[in-house]
């Protein structure tokens, strides 16, 4: 019998809805390793694409092109995107970088999340003093609308959190490729914020660019949770595909390549087990859907 051979594991990746009413997203709830779906509950991977709340000038060439006709409003770009088949949209908050009044850049993020049918992730710089500023103030202008906001790191974890806790958001928590650091700011995270509402970033690389350590620490978070059910890290993790793929000299040398770069080091992050996959060209969402199906 073939049930005899089948590996059936203890652990459970948590679910979590995002969006707000009428347009919710559903991602984790996995009992099985990735593309194991005969083992137990699948999970089912989101593809999604990258915006900017303001025109970004590190883009590559050839995305700049794509997107000239929308890339200095964040909401005809978002509404594009959509329309491409994103299943979410990521909006970076490069605008953070020109010290615009946190409340101007919130009340922009408002707007996109408002005007797309489906949930948005926004993300900030990574600094922790900017975040601190910009980000409660996102959560706050943004309440009840469901984003997963982030980064939350170590540094500046109980502020942010806290103002995503206050008005119904996810977070990201995002630690530099290491499971224990992982781990560590979960167990943080959880003595006030629910781990049903976290994301783990464990960054990314792509193709040629450190891929295979990025696909390990993701692979040993998944197996952690799922087949040693280690409850500290049964949360959804993110791949941001797009920034590291199209920042190679490949990707900027030739726009087809870059799709293929994306492409690529998506699929192999999908296999270690990310839930969410960022991507910034429309061909690359496309070919990777294709693929899962």
């Amino acid at each position: 019998m073939l049930e005899n051979f089948l590996e059936k594991y203890p652990g459970t990746v948590k679910e979590l809805s995002l969006g707000a009413e009428g347009k919710k997203v559903t991602l984790g709830g996995q009992s099985a390793l990735p593309f194991h779906d005969f083992e137990g509950t699948p999970g089912r991977p989101r593809l999604v694409l990258e915006i900017s709340d303001s025109a970004p000038d590190d883009w590559a060439a050839a995305l700049q092109e794509f997107y000239a006709d929308v890339k200095a409003s964040p909401v005809a770009w978002a509404q594009k995107c959509v329309g491409y088949g994103a299943e979410m949209i990521f909006m970076n908050l490069n605008s953070m970088e020109k010290d615009l009044p946190a409340s101007q850049i919130a009340s922009g993020v408002r707007q996109v999340a408002e005007a797309i049918p489906v949930p948005l992730i926004v993300f900030g710089l990574g600094d922790k003093e900017k975040d601190e500023a910009v980000l409660p103030q996102v959560a706050a202008a943004c309440s009840g609308l469901g984003l997963l906001l982030g980064p939350v790191l170590k540094e500046n974890y109980q502020v942010i959190a806290e103002a995503a806790l206050a008005h119904g958001h996810a977070i990201i928590a995002q630690v530099p490729m290491d499971v224990n650091l992982a781990k560590d700011l979960n167990i943080k995270l959880s003595k006030f914020f629910p781990l049903e509402r976290v994301v783990i970033d464990p960054l990314t690389s792509s193709l040629g660019y450190g891929l295979e350590y990025s696909y390990s620490t993701k692979e040993r978070i998944r197996l952690s949770a799922v087949v040693h059910d280690d409850k500290t890290l049964q949360s959804p993790l993110i791949a941001r595909v797009g920034r590291e793929a199209w920042k190679t000299k490949e990707a900027n040398q030739d726009a087809r390549k870059g799709i293929l770069w994306e492409s690529v080091t998506a699929l192999n992050l999908l296999l270690a087990g990310d839930d969410i996959i960022t991507l910034r060209h429309p061909e690359s969402l496309k070919l990777i859907k294709s693929l899962i199906n």
